[in-house]
């Protein structure tokens, strides 16, 4: 069975740069799309509505909260109203926030009441992001199950 696709919501290309050799390195059974902003995932999402679509689905996000242009959190609305196709459930695709903004509690509510499943402030070192990004692989893609879209017929 192949996996699911991880997409990362990233403006920094340092920070994507370190996430895909982690990948590459450490977690090769995973696949990573990479996304410089908010604006650049919604486009990849109206592409994944057309029937045509034979790439791979989405099975977590992982969105920084601060974007140029649209905020994550206002990204993050956005996913969570995206109309559901016969092949993915956005209403119920794990979104991580994962992020350098320091977690006041305000901001932390704001991104639960919108949707997130979760909140990680981003470790300050690579062993540490290494093993959150393990972890959150092994949690929201192998041992997560997701809801199955279904449509009348």
């Amino acid at each position: 069975m192949s996996k699911k696709e991880i997409y990362l919501v990233e403006d920094s290309s340092d920070f994507r740069q370190v996430v895909r050799t982690i990948f590459n390195k450490f977690l090769p059974d995973y696949h990573v799309r990479l996304f410089q902003g908010g604006q650049e995932l919604y486009q990849y999402m109206i592409l994944q509505s057309s029937e045509e679509f034979k790439g791979r689905r989405p099975g977590l996000v992982l969105l920084d909260l601060q974007l140029p242009a649209i905020s994550g959190l206002e990204i993050l609305k956005l996913v969570r109203q995206t109309p559901s196709n016969k092949e993915t459930e956005w209403k119920t695709i794990p979104i991580v926030i994962l992020t350098n903004a320091a977690g006041q509690p305000e901001i932390v509510s704001k991104c639960y009441q919108a949707g997130a499943n979760s909140f990680i402030v981003k470790p300050d070192d690579l062993e540490g992001l290494r093993t959150v990004l393990e972890t959150m692989c092994h949690q929201w893609i192998d041992y997560n199950r997701q809801a199955t879209p279904t449509f009348p017929t």
